[in-house]
């Protein structure tokens, strides 16, 4: 049971973090349409470092946990490196431009 409840959370938390950090631009572009006191600079700044942080806490809070198995841990952290760093690398770079 317990090992479902960590392979859910690190399941969605991966398809969060990447939708952020894909759609990022649009995102912001959503959240300051629906807000207009929100500024596109700020949007895009929130959403991309939420995606990167969920990349970050999800092997974290199992690290810190460590009541999963060995072997989700390392399917888990090795699936957070494998899609969160080019994801985390496109987020920063479309957020560098934005930022001038």
């Amino acid at each position: 049971m317990k090992v479902m409840i960590y392979s859910s959370f690190v399941i969605i938390g991966l398809i969060l973090a990447t939708i952020l950090g894909t759609l990022g631009q649009d995102t912001s572009y959503n959240l300051n349409e629906r807000f207009p006191a929100i500024e596109l600079t700020t949007a895009i700044t929130i959403v991309t470092f939420i995606s990167i942080g969920l990349y970050i806490i999800i092997p974290i809070s199992l690290f810190i946990f460590h009541k999963t198995e060995k072997i989700l841990l390392i399917v888990s952290v090795t699936a957070c490196v494998l899609i969160g760093l080019p994801i985390s690398i496109w987020s920063f770079f479309v957020w560098g431009m934005w930022m001038g």
